[in-house]
């Protein structure tokens, strides 16, 4: 996404030797009869995530357990599409969290109906193999619902704030893009610099789904400055729609 950074769990990829969104990696052999020797992750997550302001779409993976050396994420219809593995000495030490971010074309080359049709609703299996050998196993139910975009955004394109501190504001979000009614978990709010010289500074919060405001403090801000946000409203299924606001300034 062109659009604003935003930080996750992210999986540090040093000495990681495969990754492929492709069902072409073969399947690791596990034992589907000794259930004694699986492990469950922690969070096994498959959503999509869509930028309404630049119109683009892409699907994450997230997952997080036990010590792990290797990982494989399989579709609806059981065909590995990411494998994921360790190697030498990172591979001793282990890992404990994976999120990986696919591309996002715009729309103009993907649209929403091929982008889910080449990712169907269903469950996926995540595999791997902890550090004494045992299946780590998880699944994640990954659905096509998405919330409307947030609106009424503020401060608005061009606005001049108080470097003192100003509010971010949005409406509410309480449908789907099928105009059904849709259960909003959290929203993110994440507001940032326009120039980045010397670091990226970022404001980020999280709200329950009945807040749909806050305040930004004088501590994060500087005057006479650009700034831009942006709200994501997050569904019960994981998946994430963001509106992101015009650039904005402080006053000197």
């Amino acid at each position: 996404m062109n659009g604003i950074t935003r930080t996750m769990p992210i999986l540090a990829l040093a000495g990681l030797a495969a990754m492929a969104f492709a069902a072409t990696a073969a399947p690791m052999d596990h034992d589907d009869d000794d259930d004694e020797d699986e492990v469950e992750l922690g969070e096994a997550q498959v959503f999509v995530e869509w930028n309404s302001t630049d119109d683009d779409f892409g699907i994450q993976f997230f997952w997080d357990g036990e010590p792990w050396s290797e990982m494989e994420v399989s579709d609806h219809r059981g065909r590995t599409m990411l494998s994921v593995k360790a190697k030498r000495n990172l591979k001793r030490h282990g890992l404990t969290e994976g999120f990986f971010e696919s591309a996002e074309p715009p729309a103009e080359e993907l649209s929403m109906e091929e982008f889910f049709e080449r990712f169907p609703e269903g469950e996926y299996e995540f595999e791997g193999e902890t550090l004494d050998g045992a299946d780590l196993v998880g699944t994640a139910e990954f659905s096509h619902t998405l919330a409307t975009p947030p609106t009424n955004l503020s401060p608005a394109a061009g606005d001049v704030v108080d470097s003192t501190g100003f509010a971010v504001s949005f409406d509410p979000v309480s449908e789907d893009l099928d105009g059904e009614e849709v259960a909003i978990a959290y929203y993110e709010v994440i507001v940032e610099k326009e120039d980045d010289e010397p670091i990226l500074q970022t404001f980020k919060v999280i709200l329950r789904p009945s807040v749909t405001s806050v305040w930004v403090p004088a501590g994060f801000l500087e005057a006479d400055t650009e700034y831009k946000f942006e709200v994501i409203a997050v569904t019960d299924e994981g998946n994430k729609t963001i509106t992101e606001s015009g650039a904005f300034s402080t006053g000197e």
